[in-house]
């Protein structure tokens, strides 16, 4: 009876722990920013960078779509890489929170889950002159001590309404279909411009590039503009 007691007590800590905050984010859509209503726009966002194998090309690429984008950065990536964060807001890009590493965070400690976020911000807004108003955790996975940081922090969590699987190596045609049979006025799209991270594939991101200027077209040929995430805070 025990035995049973304790095992009760354990599950119940894991649903407040992580099942709650996965369920009500991911699967109802509550507590998340997914998309934007009543809009004429998108909005293009980045995880894992940034990359120097890709980031800089990405960045090349959105300057002659004249895309601006919000990226969402692994910030012990972006200290270690300050020239690519500097170029991103000179060119009108916004940066915001990831990770401060890409660490699956419903299966940290709390402690370490609240760093993921407020190191986070610290380094960016006294390291990169960032200040951040976006957080999107790392695989759109939540847990509650990492919720709890966001809501203290004054962020706003948010997932995507358009996801393709980018992070496998396919080619940009591919890529394109998948995006435009998802694209809805209001659409968060997310891409990735990294191949150092957990599941994805060596040289997936040149896809992602590559497809930039198609992009750029088809969104604009359905009336349709490209803004920044914070543009519908």
């Amino acid at each position: 009876m025990v035995s049973f007691t304790i095992v009760c007590i354990v599950v119940a800590c894991l649903l407040l722990y992580d099942g709650v905050p996965i369920g009500l984010s991911r699967l109802l859509g509550i507590g998340a920013f997914q998309s934007a209503k009543g809009v004429h726009s998108v909005a293009l966002t980045f995880d894992d960078g940034p990359d120097p194998n890709y980031t800089p090309r990405l960045l090349d690429a959105l300057r002659d779509a004249q895309i601006h984008a919000t990226f969402f950065v692994i910030v012990d990536k972006a200290r270690r890489h300050k020239e690519i964060i500097e170029r991103m807001l000179v060119e009108g890009h916004e940066v915001e929170i990831h990770g401060y590493t890409h660490a699956c965070v419903p299966l940290l400690l709390p402690w370490t889950s609240v760093k993921q976020v407020a190191l986070s911000s610290k380094v960016l807004t006294e390291e990169l002159s960032v200040s951040p108003r976006w957080y999107r955790p790392t695989w759109g996975l939540i847990n509650l001590p990492a919720w709890l940081a966001v809501k203290r922090l004054h962020l706003r969590f948010v997932t995507w309404s358009v996801m393709v699987g980018d992070w496998r190596v396919t080619e940009p045609d591919e890529l394109m279909r998948r995006i435009l049979r998802k694209l809805r006025p209001g659409s968060v799209i997310v891409l990735h411009d990294s191949d150092e991270t957990p599941g994805a594939e060596r040289l997936a991101p040149n896809a992602v590039i590559s497809l930039i200027p198609d992009l750029a077209d088809q969104v604009r040929s359905r009336q349709l503009d490209f803004v920044l995430l914070s543009s519908w805070r």
